[in-house]
């Protein structure tokens, strides 16, 4: 699922400016002197590392005020290298041979290795036995970052801004406290920003096999569960395989796309689809 950030975030508290209005008097202090549209831009460079550019803000309050914009951004795009919210996904089986046209472009074939197969053929196969995909972390608190741990002294003095409540949200993250929750009335929804459709239900109970029928790539059908060879060909064969994925709420969507003229929404033909698998496989379930 996509990474929120919670308006908890953004917190009127701020430490005491007399020190900061102190340093900004001496001569001595050439960074402070900068007008602000310098600073922003000294922070823009920092955006794609959390870290520095934290360690940046963290130097008075002038420049924490000024990078307040720019620690959102960063803050998503960290939060963004821990999911695989809108990156392409496949649910390889292991007879998957052939993939979906488009899949992999030259460069992901390079990357992958798997150069050796000539064979269009034969790119499935490559790609199941792959191993090296990484594995999102579960910890993104700062303070457990590589560098920060090799790092005595960083690391004592991150901890020290984190023990103060207007600091401690951008150095002490816990994962779950971005996560989204439903509220009454809201929705989920399984999004392809590929081909712009979404399937949308009324709770989460049943998201996996929403997303497993969508993204399933193999040319053997007995993989598979029970059912009639067109309905598990659509299963293997499925529509969303290689695509960009998401899984979101509705009320999010319509924030993000005040106009989805051009998303189509396949609810019905999904939900066909399972309840005819869970009659084969004596699986009942609520769509």
């Amino acid at each position: 699922m996509a990474p929120n950030i919670p308006c908890s975030y953004k917190s009127s508290l701020m430490p005491p400016k007399e020190k900061s209005q102190k340093t900004k008097n001496n001569s001595r202090t050439i960074l402070l002197t900068l007008p602000t549209e310098l600073l922003l831009t000294i922070a823009e460079d920092l955006v794609e590392d959390y870290l520095d550019l934290i360690c940046l803000s963290l130097t008075c309050t002038t420049i924490w005020e000024v990078t307040e914009k720019i620690r959102f951004r960063s803050l998503h795009a960290k939060l963004k290298t821990r999911t695989w919210a809108g990156g392409r996904i496949i649910l390889l089986g292991d007879y998957a041979r052939t993939l979906p046209e488009g899949v992999l472009t030259v460069e992901d074939i390079k990357q992958l290795r798997l150069t050796e197969y000539d064979d269009d053929d034969e790119l499935g196969t490559g790609l199941f036995e792959y191993y090296k995909f990484p594995k999102p972390k579960s910890n993104i608190s700062l303070l457990n970052e590589e560098r920060v741990q090799s790092n005595r002294a960083l690391r004592n003095e991150l901890r020290q801004y984190s023990y103060r409540e207007v600091f401690s949200r951008w150095i002490h993250l816990d994962l779950d406290d971005f996560l989204l929750a439903r509220t009454e009335g809201d929705r989920w929804m399984v999004r392809n920003f590929t081909k712009r459709q979404y399937v949308i239900k009324s709770n989460s109970r049943n998201l996996p096999q929403i997303l497993y029928c969508l993204i399933g790539c193999s040319q053997d059908p007995t993989i598979s569960m029970e059912g009639s060879d067109s309905l598990l060909y659509g299963i293997i064969e499925g529509k969303w395989a290689g695509d960009r994925v998401d899984i979101t709420l509705a009320s999010i969507h319509e924030k993000e796309r005040e106009d989805s003229s051009d998303w189509e929404e396949i609810t019905t033909r999904v939900k066909a689809m399972l309840e005819e698998l869970a009659e084969e496989n004596s699986h009942k379930f609520e769509f």
